[in-house]
């Protein structure tokens, strides 16, 4: 069956702004990263039809290729994945954020391939919070230091941090991994003011997220349907 990708959004915005009104949050700061990966241009089309601008990819000629198929499209790509270093190059080229920041290796080359283009990057600090080895994203002691070097160069916007906690956890023990996110970033912004963005919550716990302070949500089959 064909998935309704305008019918979609228009669901997932109305659950937005009724929690935000329930939380008391200015809906309007909370975004929408339609997580395209694995889904065709038509599917982004219709999703750019409804509204949406700001789209996330996990693979660097993933990205690559569909910025080269839409490319007057006015799309904000962001990049979601695993950082690589010798993807890095083409996820310079390609992205206006980039979510996976979690070492000082990554952040130089990534600094570098963007002072080679002129071009200036907005970036998030992933911080592991679940302790799940499996997950990328620094200790949460390192951020600091993690948002120190990128605060001191020349080419990265630091905006904020983002976080994977534990799907398959309790309620419970969730709330509290998002809890220590926002915990987080309030420590990060005392340090460094525009580094206000929190990235958090994907299609099964976006309202939650957005409750803990979430301002971008990552959400992808509930607008394109499940990946097949």
């Amino acid at each position: 069956m064909q998935t309704d990708v305008v019918k979609n959004i228009k669901t997932i915005s109305n659950r937005i702004d009724k929690c935000c009104l329930q939380a008391n949050i200015n809906s309007e700061l909370v975004s929408i990263v339609a997580v395209s990966k694995k889904k065709s241009v038509e599917y982004i089309n219709e999703a750019l039809s409804a509204g949406i601008k700001d789209f996330g990819e996990n693979y660097a000629q993933e990205l690559n290729e569909k910025k080269q198929a839409l490319f007057s499209s006015g799309i904000i790509w962001h990049f979601i994945g695993p950082l690589q270093s010798n993807k890095v190059k083409a996820i310079a080229n390609c992205a206006t954020w980039i979510h996976t920041l979690d070492r000082e290796k990554i952040i130089l080359k990534l600094n570098a391939a963007c002072e080679e283009i002129n071009k200036k990057i907005n970036g998030l600090i992933q911080v592991n919070v679940s302790s799940e080895e499996s997950k990328s994203g620094c200790d949460p002691k390192e951020m600091l230091g993690l948002a120190s070097i990128i605060e001191s160069s020349s080419h990265i916007n630091l905006r904020g941090i983002m976080a994977l906690p534990d799907i398959n956890a309790e309620l419970t023990e969730r709330n509290l991994q998002m809890n220590r996110v926002n915990q987080l970033s309030q420590q990060l912004k005392s340090k460094f003011p525009n580094a206000k963005e929190i990235s958090l919550g994907t299609t099964n716990d976006f309202e939650d997220a957005i409750a803990h302070g979430s301002s971008m949500v990552r959400i992808g089959s509930s607008i394109f349907g499940e990946r097949v």
